[in-house]
């Protein structure tokens, strides 16, 4: 299961705390600027892991921040799993 979550400037710190906790910080997460997926000014961030697991998250950032809507979080996780793709493809190429 994944949730996507857009940060403001302020709120990037946010990202330090998720990254720190014990159970949180051992999940899979992706930090992203917003400017690629037309959302200047903000950071995207995935976080890939059992649904138990954003209980924790809502504690640590808060009940104001939400997770992005679905369809546009399903968008922006297609995104970025091809960008994830072409830099292993991209890899494979040069040490293939």
């Amino acid at each position: 299961m994944y949730k996507i979550y857009r940060l403001n400037s302020e709120q990037r710190k946010m990202i330090e705390k998720l990254l720190s906790d014990d159970v949180v910080g051992r999940q899979t997460i992706i930090q992203k600027d917003g400017t690629g997926f037309g959302i200047p000014g903000s950071t995207i961030v995935v976080i890939e892991g059992p649904d138990d697991i954003f209980t924790k998250v809502v504690e640590i950032l808060g009940p104001e921040i939400k997770a992005v809507p679905e369809k546009e979080g399903s968008e922006i996780y297609r995104k970025i799993k091809e960008e994830e793709e072409n830099a292993e493809g991209g890899m494979g190429f040069l040490f293939g």
